[in-house]
């Protein structure tokens, strides 16, 4: 802080003397002078101090008398002052031959006025100025200052985090500083953005304190969610502004809701699927949809980003199985802000062994007809590394010119043309990169061929 024992001296004509200016701050002590030129115009018989119109100092050399009055002596009626004893009075005289200055110690604020001292000198044809004024400023650093919601001014706020608000919501804050002179001005700062307030001033007309008041009305977004709100204040008296803060909590919905891209599992192996909830506040709840009869397991984990969101990640835990190929999961995000939850959902995918049947019925042929032996295959996926025909257990080798292979969904195998050997037993067989699979049943051939 500055120190003020004199910091303005402003020296003016007048008719009955000199005008001086002093500014002095609270708790200081100042000296205000009263010229008195003994040598010239003489001893005086009394003297006597005025703040504006009220008498503050009485002196009479003569009289042997000299006595501080009004709220210079305040503290020697104060009971709760009783150990200052004699040095209660906080106004005393410094006199020489040339002064008769009055020096008050503490200053406080109510101190502020125009003084003058009145000289009676006992010879008066020496024309001496006999009235002497002087000015005094008193000025005060601020000594508090404080924040609080304004519909609550009773619960000072400063350095709490408040709300939560929602998103979209205003609330008004007020902050108060007091004991400062002159009337500190107040500064609003909201993250990096500065705010205007509207500022009211109160002077308490008895004691000189003075109390400033600013509001200001904030407009909460999503990016003001964990931002902080300054108020500071300064006067000429601070080299630095007193500053208090609160944190702001704002509710805001969530931003997006998405299922990990990795949907991919494979039959009878645990898989996982994660759904992260982005840039809600509070955390939201996630659930989770899945195909009917579909066990499953789920475990969170959170964290919270720059912007003071949060962001929830659920992680969903399942054995698959061929049915859950080719159907839809969903998860869904909600929080307290959100009349709707937010959904993502996602195709799964589910790798299995091939299933293998046998089309047809068992039939007997002649001799030299044709024959087509169809076997149906469920997998995924449906790239096969091998499939193979069996005949009584043995592997046909479709090399051989009588047999014809197809491979699609529907693998066939043509006999053309049927020779009595071909009676017997057949099955297929199909392998992908899950497993390998027989059909689960076979067809039976009977030929008929002439004696």
């Amino acid at each position: 802080m500055r120190n003020f024992h004199v910091l303005i001296l402003l020296i003016a004509g007048s008719i009955k003397g000199d005008s001086e200016v002093f500014v002095a701050r609270t708790g200081d002590e100042v000296q205000l002078p009263c010229p008195v030129n003994s040598a010239e115009c003489g001893e005086f018989h009394s003297l006597k101090w005025y703040r504006d119109s009220s008498r503050m100092y009485v002196y009479s050399p003569v009289a042997e008398f000299s006595n501080a009055e009004g709220s210079l002596v305040d503290r020697c009626l104060d009971i709760s002052q009783r150990s200052l004893g004699p040095k209660c009075s906080r106004g005393y005289l410094e006199v020489t031959d040339a002064n008769a200055d009055l020096k008050i110690s503490p200053i406080e604020l109510m101190d502020e006025g125009e003084y003058r001292c009145e000289i009676t000198y006992i010879d008066v044809s020496n024309n001496c100025p006999v009235v002497h004024f002087t000015k005094l400023r008193t000025v005060a650093a601020p000594e508090y200052v404080s924040m609080f919601i304004n519909n609550n001014p009773d619960e000072d706020i400063s350095g709490q985090v408040v709300g939560p608000y929602s998103s979209g919501s205003s609330v008004a804050f007020s902050c108060e500083s007091g004991g400062g002179k002159p009337a500190p001005s107040v500064s609003w700062r909201f993250g990096e953005e500065d705010l205007e307030g509207e500022t009211t001033v109160d002077e308490n007309i008895l004691n000189g304190d003075i109390t400033v008041t600013s509001v200001v009305v904030v407009d909460l977004e999503r990016e003001h969610s964990g931002a902080y709100l300054y108020c500071s204040v300064i006067n000429e008296v601070l080299d630095e502004p007193l500053e208090t803060q609160v944190q702001v909590d704002v509710n805001v919905a969530v931003k997006s809701v998405f299922i990990e891209e990795e949907t991919t599992g494979q039959e009878d192996t645990e898989m996982v699927i994660s759904c992260s909830a982005v840039g809600g506040r509070p955390l939201p709840v996630i659930s989770w949809h899945m195909p009917e009869g579909v066990e499953f397991e789920t475990e969170e984990e959170s964290e919270i980003l720059e912007d003071e969101t949060f962001k929830l990640i659920s992680k969903l835990t399942f054995t698959p199985t061929k049915e859950e190929n080719e159907k839809y999961v969903s998860c869904q995000a909600i929080n307290e802000v959100m009349d709707e939850a937010l959904e993502d959902e996602a195709l799964l995918d589910i790798m299995y062994a091939p299933r293998v049947t046998i089309e047809d019925e068992n039939k007997t042929m002649t001799a030299g007809d044709e024959i087509i032996i169809n076997c149906l295959i469920d997998a995924n996926p449906m790239n096969f590394s091998q499939v193979q025909w069996f005949h009584n257990e043995n592997v046909i080798d479709v090399e051989d010119e009588r047999f014809v292979e197809e491979n699609s969904e529907i693998v066939s195998l043509a006999i053309n043309p049927i020779v009595p050997g071909d009676a017997g037993n057949y099955y297929c067989l199909a392998e992908n990169e899950v497993g390998q699979a027989a059909s689960t049943n076979s067809f039976d051939l009977e030929v008929l061929y002439p004696p």
